[in-house]
C-alpha cells in the first residue's frame, strides 16, 4: 500500500505529465530505466538482527526491485516517476509498493534546479541511490549511519544550486516537505508493534564533486508528531512508595503526578562524509553524524560514524569498513532505571515498566566487517559479506526474546547480493 503523501505526489506527477502532453506531446523524451537487488542474509544468532536476521536466513533485509520513468518536457522541465517493490517498513513480513520518487523538476540553466513532489533526502553520500545497489561496492551502506536519518524521503520542495569550478562542482541543496514514518518498537514480552509519526523537516546539505573525491555535510531539522494526534509522553516520573521501594509512572492510569508529555519533538542531525580516492584504486570512505533529539527526555539522541577502505583490482573492489553508534544524554540512562526497576517480574507493572524502557531507542554497538564486491558486467554487482557486531548495553536494532538481554553479546552476518541497473 503506497503512502497518502506518496499518492500526491504521484497524483501531482500525472497530471502535470498530461496537461505538457496536451501541449507538446510529440515534443516529450521518455525514458525507462530499472533495478534491483537478490539478496541474501544469514547471521550465528537465533534472535532478529535489523528486524529480520537470523540464523534460518532471509531474502527481506537486502531484496528490492524498482523502475524508473523520466519524461523530459522541455529543456527546462522534467518529471520523474520511480516505484520500488520491496519489503514494507509498515510489516515485518510484506512486500509493498511505494513511489520512491515521484517529482517534476525545473531547470532554467546550469546553475539553478528546483524539484516538487517527492524526493530523497539528500543527507548522507548514498541517500539519493540507496536503493540502487549496483552504484556502490558495499553489500549494505552502514547501518551505524544510515539508521540516524528520522526518515529517507520526503513530499515537498528543493532548490540546488551549482557552482562550477575547475575539474569540480560546489552544489547546495535547500529542502522542506512532509514525511509519514512508521516508528517500529519491539518489546520482549509483546512483540513488534509500530506509530505511524507524521514529520515536518527542512534542511541543507553543501556537496563537492571531483573524479577522485566527494566531500558533503549537511543537517537537517525534523518535527514529529504521532499521526493519531496522541501525545508523547517526555520522562515517566519515580513513584516513591516505601524506603528503597518504588516505581516508575509509565501511564497515567497508575498512583502518581502524571507522566508528561508533548505534542511534538524535534531532531536536529548533523553530518559530514567524503568519499576519497587517495591512491590509483584506493578509495577511503568515511562518514559521522550527530542525531540531537529535542522536548523529550525518552528520545533517540546518540551519535555514529564508520569508516571503510576499498581497493579496486580490476573488475573486483575488496573492501574492509568498521562502524559505531553510541546512544548519548539522558534517554541512556532513563531507559536503564526503567530496566532495571522491572527486573524480571511478570506482573503487570513490571511489563510496563520494562515495555517503557525497551522503547527508547538506546543503541551501543560496534561493528567490522570484510567485503568483496565483483563487477560482472558494467550493469550489475554480486557482493559477499562478512559482518561482525558487538552489542554494548542495548542495540534497538535487535530484537531481544523473551526473558532475556542481550547486553555484552556479538553476533556474525554473512551476505549475498546480486544488484543490477539497465
Amino acid at each position: 500500500m503506497s503512502h497518502p503523501a506518496s499518492s500526491f505526489a504521484a497524483a501531482l506527477l500525472a497530471a502535470l505529465l498530461s496537461s505538457q502532453a496536451v501541449q507538446a506531446q510529440s515534443a516529450i523524451d521518455w525514458s525507462l530505466s530499472g533495478f534491483g537487488t537478490v539478496g541474501h542474509a544469514i547471521s550465528d544468532q537465533p534472535w532478529r538482527y535489523e528486524r529480520v536476521i537470523d540464523h534460518g536466513g532471509t531474502l527481506w533485509r537486502d531484496s528490492l526491485f524498482g523502475a524508473q520513468l523520466d519524461a523530459r518536457i522541455t529543456p527546462a522541465w522534467s518529471a520523474t516517476l520511480q516505484l520500488t517493490l520491496a519489503p514494507s517498513t509498515r510489516h515485518d513480513r510484506q512486500w509493498s509498493t511505494e513511489a520512491a520518487w515521484a517529482f517534476v523538476s525545473w531547470r532554467p540553466n546550469n546553475e539553478w534546479s528546483l524539484r516538487l513532489g517527492k524526493q530523497r533526502v539528500p543527507i548522507f553520500l548514498n541517500s539519493e541511490n540507496r536503493d540502487v545497489g549496483q552504484t556502490h561496492a558495499f553489500a549494505r551502506l552502514p547501518t551505524e549511519i544510515y539508521a540516524l536519518s528520522p526518515t529517507v524521503d520526503f513530499t515537498g520542495a528543493s532548490v540546488a544550486r551549482t557552482w562550477l569550478h575547475g575539474s569540480g562542482e560546489l552544489v547546495a541543496d535547500v529542502y522542506a516537505g512532509r514525511a509519514q514514518v512508521a516508528n517500529r518498537m519491539h518489546s520482549r514480552d509483546v512483540g513488534v508493534g509500530f506509530v505511524n509519526v507524521d514529520t515536518d523537516l527542512f534542511g541543507a546539505a553543501l556537496t563537492w564533486r571531483q573524479e577522485d573525491l566527494t566531500v558533503r555535510g549537511g543537517l537537517v531539522r525534523a518535527r514529529s508528531a504521532r499521526s493519531d494526534g496522541l501525545a508523547l509522553p517526555t520522562d515517566y516520573p519515580r513513584v516513591q512508595v516505601a524506603p528503597g521501594l518504588g516505581y516508575f509512572q509509565v501511564d497515567n492510569a497508575l498512583p502518581g503526578p502524571g507522566v508528561p508529555s508533548t505534542d511534538h519533538i524535534t531532531n536536529e542531525v548533523v553530518y559530514l562524509g567524503a568519499d576519497w580516492q587517495f591512491a590509483a584504486g584506493w578509495w577511503l570512505v568515511a562518514e559521522a553524524a550527530r542525531n540531537f533529539q529535542r522536548r523529550t527526555q525518552l528520545g533517540f539522541d546518540s551519535a555514529g560514524a564508520s569508516l571503510a577502505l576499498l581497493h579496486t583490482i580490476g573488475d573486483f573492489t575488496p573492501y574492509v569498513s568498521a562502524g559505531r553508534q553510541q546512544s548519548l544524554g539522558a534517554s541512556r540512562l532513563r531507559s536503564r532505571r526503567l530496566l532495571e526497576s522491572a527486573g524480571a517480574g511478570t506482573d503487570e507493572l513490571s511489563v510496563a515498566q520494562r515495555r517503557a524502557g525497551e522503547a527508547i531507542r538506546v543503541q551501543d554497538q560496534t561493528s567490522v566487517g570484510v567485503g568483496l564486491g565483483w563487477a560482472v558486467t558494467p550493469q550489475s554487482r554480486l557482493k559477499a559479506e562478512w559482518m561482525h557486531t558487538r552489542i554494548g548495553e542495548r542495540s534497538a536494532l535487535v530484537d531481544n526474546p523473551p526473558g532475556e538481554t542481550l547486553s555484552g553479546r556479538s553476533l556474525n552476518v554473512l551476505s549475498l547480493n546480486y544488484s543490477f541497473a539497465f
